[in-house]
């Protein structure tokens, strides 16, 4: 996880964003986060051009993400089931 400074925390304040997603449905949610990360992809490539590396770069950046979601999230939820649910035998 890129741990980013606290000037461009504020710059990028979106606490409000994140709320207005927390109180949506699971479709709903899907469909505007989909959205949202792709209208921040088209727009920092349309303006720094369509180059290999910019696409690399970027799916690269999203699957990070995908692995940071799933690290500090979903696998200490699933720590925690397997301790009250037992293993897969």
């Amino acid at each position: 996880m890129p741990y980013i400074d606290s000037e461009d925390r504020k710059a990028m304040d979106i606490e409000e964003l994140a709320t207005y997603f927390a109180e949506m449905d699971l479709p709903k949610f899907a469909g505007h986060l989909n959205y949202l990360n792709f209208k921040i992809v088209k727009t920092y490539i349309k303006k720094n051009g369509q180059k290999y590396f910019t696409f690399a770069v970027v799916v690269g950046t999203l699957v990070c993400c995908i692995l940071e979601i799933y690290r500090r999230l979903a696998a200490p939820y699933e720590d925690i089931k397997i301790k009250g649910n037992g293993d897969v035998e």
